[in-house]
């Protein structure tokens, strides 16, 4: 179910205190990037945002470079969020082949980034994303994807996947490690998404805030970010 603030439709994180200062949620359709430190919830939370939209029906789409199915499996059974995610869980494994381990239908290698973008548009036709839907998708981690092909091919396959979220109108995630990258480079995916939350860890706990957002006025303030 989406939420609207004025016109802007809008689909929820899932974290009810950060989803109020955001008007309700993301808004559809844009692409938003989650940038934190290792350890911070980053993959948590791009789950999260996931379990929310299955629970109501949608389609939730993954492309995992830090994960194969089974692990992806094992995490959302850990927190019990599980429903819908054998029909409307679908995976594109950019993980196995740099282990040489079994690969499942959807795998390819992040060294061809022609490859990534015709599987996923693969993976877009075959779970029938729907524009009318409040379809989500889900990148963990973009870090991986600078590693392998460099800054300039990255932000190319960036401004693709951009443009096809805005077609299907499907919202996404775009997880980016903090720390890895230079400044630079961490500028160049800001400007080619849609809205930044930011993670930090500490002996306090986790903590995220929404730093910037199309289409929202923001009161910019960490929040507790409780994983459970």
């Amino acid at each position: 179910m989406r939420e609207a603030a004025g016109t802007v439709q809008r689909l929820n994180l899932g974290v009810p205190e950060l989803d109020q200062v955001i008007l309700g949620g993301v808004p559809k359709g844009s692409l938003v990037l989650v940038l934190g430190p290792p350890g911070a919830g980053k993959s948590i939370l791009g789950k999260l945002f996931l379990h929310t939209g299955l629970v109501r029906g949608d389609q939730a789409l993954l492309v995992s470079t830090a994960e194969a199915d089974q692990a992806i499996g094992e995490t959302m059974a850990m927190f019990r969020w599980t429903e819908g995610v054998p029909e409307r869980l679908h995976v594109l494994d950019c993980y196995s082949w740099r282990l040489g381990g079994k690969r499942s239908k959807y795998s390819v290698s992040l060294a061809s980034l022609t490859d990534v973008s015709v599987s996923l548009s693969k993976l877009f036709d075959d779970s029938r994303v729907d524009p009318d839907r409040d379809e989500r998708l889900v990148v963990d981690s973009f870090t991986d994807f600078v590693k392998y092909v460099g800054v300039d091919k990255s932000l190319r396959f960036l401004d693709y996947l951009r443009q096809k979220l805005r077609e299907n109108g499907v919202t996404g995630l775009l997880m980016l490690e903090e720390g890895v990258h230079a400044p630079r480079t961490v500028a160049a995916v800001e400007y080619s998404t849609d809205g930044t939350v930011r993670m930090r860890v500490s002996d306090q706990g986790r903590f995220m805030m929404a730093s910037r957002m199309q289409a929202t006025p923001l009161v910019q303030k960490w929040i507790q970010f409780t994983i459970g």
